[in-house]
């Protein structure tokens, strides 16, 4: 971990410093997720760690905030780092817009309020009929479902177990083998509007304008909150004809 931890700084300064403005953005944001991909690899044994939750699932609120971290991360470092090397004054001041700042609130709002509106589910029992049916639509043993399951929410053994599809799926042991779709279309605005504002960031960049990040569309701030909101909306609801525990 000591040596990750120093190489990558080195790396970062790296490719903001050598490659050419445009794709050191580029470079720098490959760095930042290759130091997760190992963190995860370090610590558990499973590169994508960060997004499992502590159900052993890959978990979508999870994704959207790394992804944004990244991004943000990886356009400020990048800014940053040019305007030392052109011996701008202030060298840290780059300014980030208030648009950002909602943005970033409204993915952090998705993260710490998932397991706020999931906590109270911990608590209650599904419907034995829909565990069957699970059992059936996933090929996967009502028993082993019962055995790993929280509350009513569907849960895996181990991390390993975690797949690309679980961000997609319901969270509840009733509708586990069912598309969420506030999830894909959550999944879709996430990635359209992160690619574009890291475009809008790389072509800033590129134009040596490196003492603001850009701001965000009010539009898509809208979409951002409309999707993130429709997310967590979805999860109160009882997809398991659940009673006390």
């Amino acid at each position: 971990m000591a040596v990750l931890t120093t190489a990558m700084p080195m790396a970062v300064l790296a490719a903001t410093w050598y490659l050419p403005p445009g794709w050191n953005l580029l470079g720098t944001a490959a760095m930042l997720t290759g130091f997760l991909l190992v963190l995860g690899k370090a610590i558990v044994g499973v590169p994508l760690a960060l997004l499992i939750s502590e159900r052993n699932l890959m978990s979508l609120s999870r994704f959207q905030a790394l992804v944004w971290t990244v991004v943000v991360m990886a356009g400020y470092l990048t800014m940053t780092l040019a305007r030392v090397k052109t011996g701008a004054s202030n060298a840290g001041g780059v300014s980030i817009p208030q648009e950002l700042w909602i943005a970033m609130g409204i993915s952090t709002t998705s993260l710490l309020g998932t397991p706020l509106v999931l906590g109270g589910k911990r608590a209650r029992s599904p419907d034995e009929k829909l565990v069957r049916n699970t059992s059936v639509q996933l090929a996967e043993e009502a028993t082993d479902i019962d055995a790993h399951r929280q509350g009513v929410l569907y849960a895996n053994a181990n991390m390993t177990d975690a797949r690309m599809a679980d961000m997609f799926q319901g969270d509840e042991v009733g509708n586990t083998a069912h598309i969420d779709l506030a999830k894909v279309q959550m999944f879709y605005f996430t990635l359209i509007a992160a690619v574009g504002y890291f475009m809008d960031v790389a072509m800033s960049v590129a134009r040596g304008a490196n003492s603001a990040l850009p701001a965000l569309s009010q539009g898509m701030l809208a979409l951002l909150a409309i999707s993130h909101g429709g997310y967590l909306l979805g999860k109160t609801g009882d997809h398991s004809n659940s009673k006390p525990a």
